[in-house]
């Protein structure tokens, strides 16, 4: 049975070219409608991150990232989300947001990635991890990968040189550095791993060791106000101890023994903990030297495009 027999095929057809221009009109309402939320939420976590909800705003860049329907823009949105998640120190999530981008747009993001990863090892302590991830920043800034040009290559050798210092490997440090030779101006980040290398750690057991008398093992690190607090608390304690002594007021003496034991032991730890303290102020002085003050980071402005520069 026909329902309009009157018109035949030619209804047939305008019938069929109406129901085509309304499922495109459909798609393209609801493309506009995704994009139209991801953007919203673009702007709902720029407002968190401003407010430092890092946590919330990864959440509604990912969210975001999940209603983009352009590839290249979702990994965007994913990367932010990943960036937000490291200043939260979400390491493990910033990196699982990183798969995530290079899963919707492998080539996209090639230099981004390789940085955030980077850092994110760093932040980690995992010296082996950061410097294998900055030397393949290194590598893609070699090959032209990205927008950022020189500032990678100069930001990939300081950070190389960064990780083999905390590594310990401070030949390695300046050998990075060389490598990294023309990549941007490096000389004041090798005058800093020269510093480094030029200077002496303090020995913990010679702290320890001159700590046996009070105060000393403090000024053998360079902590004069330590060391003189020390001699002045053990001397008083001592006299105190040799006045009630003296008067045979043994409760008082017995009291003041058993601080005076505290003081004594603390300081020959203290003049062990002092050396590390020294040693450490000493590596991170060369660390902020190789860095220079400058700073790779994203352009907040670009959201969710990811540029790259030099924060000063």
């Amino acid at each position: 049975m026909k329902v309009f027999p009157r018109y035949g095929k030619k209804f047939s057809t305008v019938w069929k070219i109406w129901v085509a221009v309304f499922a495109a009109t459909g798609c393209a309402v609801g493309a506009g409608g995704a994009a139209g939320t991801a953007g919203q939420g673009g702007a709902l976590a720029a407002d968190l991150s401003a407010e430092g909800g890092h946590g919330a705003a990864a959440i509604e860049y990912r969210r975001a990232g999940l209603g983009e329907v352009d590839a290249e823009r979702a990994a965007g949105w994913f990367w932010w989300a990943a960036w937000e998640y490291a200043v939260d120190g979400q390491w493990e999530r910033s990196d699982a947001l990183l798969d995530r981008a290079e899963d919707v747009a492998p080539l996209a993001l090639q230099v981004p990635v390789a940085w955030l990863r980077a850092e994110n090892a760093l932040r980690r302590r995992e010296w082996g991890a950061a410097e294998f991830h900055f030397d393949s920043l290194r590598l893609k800034a070699e090959g032209g990968a990205g927008r950022e040009g020189g500032a990678v290559g100069e930001a990939a050798a300081r950070g190389r040189a960064v990780a083999r210092l905390r590594a310990g490997d401070v030949t390695g440090a300046a050998a990075a550095l060389a490598e990294g030779e023309g990549a941007g101006d490096l000389a004041g980040a090798r005058a800093a791993v020269e510093g480094y290398a030029g200077g002496r750690d303090k020995r913990p057991w010679v702290g320890g060791v001159l700590g046996l008398v009070p105060g000393l093992g403090y000024v053998y690190s360079g902590e004069f106000a330590n060391g003189a607090r020390s001699l002045i608390l053990n001397g008083l304690f001592i006299w105190g101890m040799v006045e009630t002594a003296e008067r045979e007021q043994w409760a008082a003496f017995s009291v003041l023994t058993f601080f005076e034991f505290t003081w004594y032991s603390g300081s020959i730890y203290g003049g062990v903990d002092a050396a590390h303290r020294y040693n450490q102020r000493r590596l991170d002085a060369a660390v902020s030297g190789v860095g220079g003050g400058r700073r790779l980071g994203p352009d907040v402005a670009r959201v969710p495009v990811v540029v790259l520069g030099f924060e000063f």
